[in-house]
């Protein structure tokens, strides 16, 4: 790959002036974030969940449905998937979704971090195999490719671990970082996700990351009981769950992302829908 292309992405041309003057105007990621959140009610979800089993079909987590949803979402949603590097703006190639993984639920656990990459017709029934595989390889305990990369480089003196990190950006800037030093790592992903939930805790706000591409990140909280008004307009008890996202609008406008979160909402209340892949 040279300067006109990368290896994780094509160059997006056509672009209206503002979208192509944006990196320009606001050249990191965190400076061009949108902070959004959105509350589900997961009720039928988990009922899903549970009859799966019946049914005889693959046991998957409330975390698959989600890691299934954002999947075909960003597949669905091409504008979704994009990134800047550079100052320019690419559609990527591939569906990666990274996220961290606890080595053990203790306190002195090491955290790593795992990239799953999901075919283009991928469905629910697919995500278990996928998913369970890469968790399995990151609390092994052999190292991960990144965790070996960051090793050696982290043996090095401080001032060399600064002219290594500043080369990978200016090689990064003008698509010359080799495709597989970008394959294995989890910050050159479609979008970073928090289950948080899993260890009983909130979703927060997270910050994106300057380093590598990830454009969006996604903070899932835990599943919790709180009073819903229905369509009669009393109160009942539901299972609501708490999903704050940061998004990088410099890849696309709030109507458009808002339009892809309503289609996510409705695959986790129909998660049935992501059984088959998608047309």
């Amino acid at each position: 790959m040279g300067i006109l292309e990368r290896s994780d992405g094509v160059r997006v041309r056509g672009l209206s002036l503002l979208r192509e003057f944006l990196p320009f105007v606001m050249p990191g990621r965190n400076e061009s974030a949108v902070f959004f959140e959105q509350k589900l009610r997961v009720d039928g979800t988990l009922a899903y969940l549970s009859k799966r089993l019946e049914r005889g079909l693959p046991r998957v987590s409330f975390f698959h449905v989600i890691l299934a949803a954002v999947a075909r979402v960003l597949a669905e949603r091409s504008e979704l998937h994009r990134f800047v590097v550079g100052r320019r703006l690419y559609q990527r190639r591939e569906i990666e979704l990274s996220f961290a993984v606890k080595k053990s639920m203790a306190d002195e656990a090491a955290m790593t971090t795992v990239k799953v990459r999901f075919p283009p017709a991928v469905s629910l029934n697919d995500v278990p195999a996928l998913v369970d595989t890469s968790i399995g390889e990151g609390r092994g305990r052999e190292m991960t490719t990144s965790e070996k990369e960051m090793k050696v480089v982290g043996s090095l003196p401080r001032f060399l671990v600064r002219v290594v990190m500043w080369a990978q950006r200016v090689l990064d800037y003008w698509g010359l970082l080799p495709a597989s030093m970008i394959r294995n790592d989890p910050l050159y992903a479609s979008a970073f996700l928090a289950n948080l939930g899993s260890i009983g805790v909130d979703a927060p706000f997270h910050h994106l990351y300057e380093y590598g591409t990830v454009p969006i990140f996604v903070a899932i909280g835990r599943v919790q009981d709180e009073p819903v008004v229905t369509r009669e307009g009393t109160l009942a008890p539901g299972r609501m769950v708490m999903l704050r996202y940061t998004f990088d609008e410099r890849i696309a406008d709030g109507y458009y992302c808002a339009r892809s979160l309503e289609l996510f909402q409705r695959y986790i209340e129909e998660p049935e829908l992501l059984e088959n892949p998608p047309e």
